[in-house]
């Protein structure tokens, strides 16, 4: 009977000691071993357990070990964990470089090209390209000054590795002497008192420092513009009032 209950013993035992077959792999696991010797002739069980050492993590997705990002560029491929992690992390997108970012659980590889915002292979306008001139970097552009929607202006863009020319060409803006006739029509308080007055002022804002708001408000007048007078009794156009107050905010801030 003595016999009979230690061999019992024994199969419970080993029982208990079989590891869990629905474990998680995705962290890292212990390895125990359990040996159970029995005495015949006493009816002894002897049990000996050993710890065989802890498995390195993987990756639920492959079931491969996870490789960190230790700085270094990890082997195209490999497991990785974090989902969108660049890895070595970069900072400075107008530097070409070679990353991987993990997707879908592992390491891919990519070359990082700097974009024409970088200025990469911009032209020069004051030493234009020629129409036809080759080119490296696809979109990359230059232009004289277009912020006077008044005026003429020329941009290059390299497309298609050439460099191709475009001119911009103005809004039909009125000259000082037309738009006058319209401005001093509401005789508004805080505007010109005559028209003299106002072709002087309007030929010191095309070249003064608000040259480009008061294009803009030009080019938003068009050619047959009614003004009225704005609450604070100066020259308006309806429609135009983003690009009125605008002028104003910079002339008489």
């Amino acid at each position: 009977m003595r016999f009979t209950f230690a061999l019992l013993s024994t199969a419970l035992l080993t029982l208990a000691a079989c590891p869990d077959s629905k474990g998680d792999t995705d962290s890292a696991t212990a390895t125990t071993t359990t040996t159970t010797t029995t005495d015949a002739s006493t009816g002894t069980a002897t049990t000996t357990t050993g710890d065989t050492g802890t498995s390195a993590p993987t990756t639920g997705t492959t079931g491969d070990a996870i490789v960190p990002c230790d700085g270094a560029l990890p082997p195209a491929g490999s497991a990785c964990e974090t989902e969108g992690e660049v890895c070595p992390a970069q900072d400075d997108l107008c530097v070409a470089f070679t990353a991987a970012t993990c997707e879908g659980g592992a390491w891919v590889h990519f070359d990082n090209v700097p974009g024409p915002e970088c200025g990469e292979g911009s032209c020069d306008p004051s030493d234009p390209p020629l129409e036809g001139d080759p080119c490296t970097t696809e979109g990359a552009s230059c232009s004289t000054d277009c912020s006077d929607q008044c005026q003429f202006c020329n941009k290059w863009t390299c497309s298609e590795g050439m460099w191709t020319r475009i001119e911009v060409f103005p809004e039909p803006c009125l000259e000082c002497d037309a738009i006058c006739d319209f401005v001093i029509v509401p005789m508004c308080a805080g505007g010109p008192p005559d028209k003299a007055a106002c072709v002087a002022g309007c030929e010191d804002s095309k070249a003064g420092a608000c040259k480009a708001e008061f294009s803009d408000l030009r080019a938003c007048a068009g050619e047959q513009p009614t003004f009225t007078c704005d609450d604070a009794q100066r020259p308006l156009v309806a429609g135009c009032e983003d690009a009125f107050t605008a002028f104003y905010a910079c002339s008489m801030p």
